[in-house]
C-alpha cells in the first residue's frame, strides 16, 4: 500500500507538467460562465436574432470548437512526447507555430462566443474578459519557469509568438529561421 501512495504525488506531478495549470483555467472558466448562468436572472443583456440566424452563427463557433479539440489535443500530444521521451526541447512547431499557450486559446477562442450564441445574452462578455485577464496572469506564471528551463531561446521565441491569440500568423516558423536551435519536425516518413 506504502507503494501506491508514493506513487501518486509522482502522477499528480507528471500530470501538472503535462498539462501545467490548463484544468484549473478551465474549472475557473466553467465557474465564471456558471455565475453567469446564475446572475442572469437580475441582469442581462440580451440581444435579439432569429433561430435562423443562431443556428447559422453556431455553425461556424462548433467547428472553431472542433478544430480547438484537435489543436487542443495535437498540443498535449508534443508536450507528451517531449515529456516522454526525456527531452527538454523548444516545441515551436505544430500549434506552438501559431500561439505560445495554444491550450489557453483554445478556451478563449471557443467557450464565450457559444455561450453568447447559444443564451442570446451580451453579459457573457464579462466572463470572456475575465478568462482573458487571468489568462495572461497565469502565461506570466508559468513562463517565468519556461524561462528559467529554456533561458535566451525561449526570450526570443517570444518576439516572434503571441502568447494567447494568434494574431501574428506563423511567428515559430519565424522564430526557428531567425534561430540558432531550430527545433526539428518529424515528418510522417521518419524524416525531419
Amino acid at each position: 500500500m506504502a507503494l501506491k501512495k508514493s506513487k501518486f504525488p509522482s502522477l499528480l506531478k507528471r500530470f501538472k507538467n503535462l498539462v501545467g495549470v490548463g484544468p484549473h483555467l478551465l474549472l475557473l472558466g466553467l465557474l465564471l460562465e456558471g455565475l453567469t448562468i446564475a446572475i442572469r436572472r437580475w441582469v442581462s443583456f440580451p440581444i435579439s436574432i432569429t433561430v435562423k440566424m443562431q443556428v447559422i452563427l453556431t455553425v461556424p463557433c462548433i467547428t472553431v470548437c472542433l478544430l480547438g479539440m484537435i489543436w487542443f489535443n495535437s498540443s498535449l500530444n508534443l508536450i507528451k512526447v517531449n515529456l516522454l521521451n526525456g527531452k527538454n526541447k523548444l516545441i515551436t512547431h505544430g500549434p506552438f507555430n501559431y500561439a505560445r499557450h495554444p491550450l489557453y486559446s483554445t478556451l478563449l477562442i471557443t467557450i464565450p462566443p457559444l455561450m453568447i450564441i447559444w443564451y442570446l445574452d451580451l453579459l457573457f462578455i464579462i466572463p470572456w474578459v475575465l478568462m482573458l485577464i487571468l489568462s495572461h496572469y497565469v502565461v506570466s506564471l508559468e513562463e517565468r519557469g519556461l524561462i528559467e528551463t529554456f533561458g535566451e531561446n525561449y526570450e526570443r521565441y517570444r518576439k516572434y509568438v503571441p502568447a494567447l491569440i494568434p494574431y501574428k500568423g506563423a511567428g515559430g516558423q519565424r522564430f526557428r529561421e531567425h534561430c540558432d536551435e531550430p527545433t526539428p519536425k518529424t515528418f510522417g516518413n521518419g524524416a525531419t
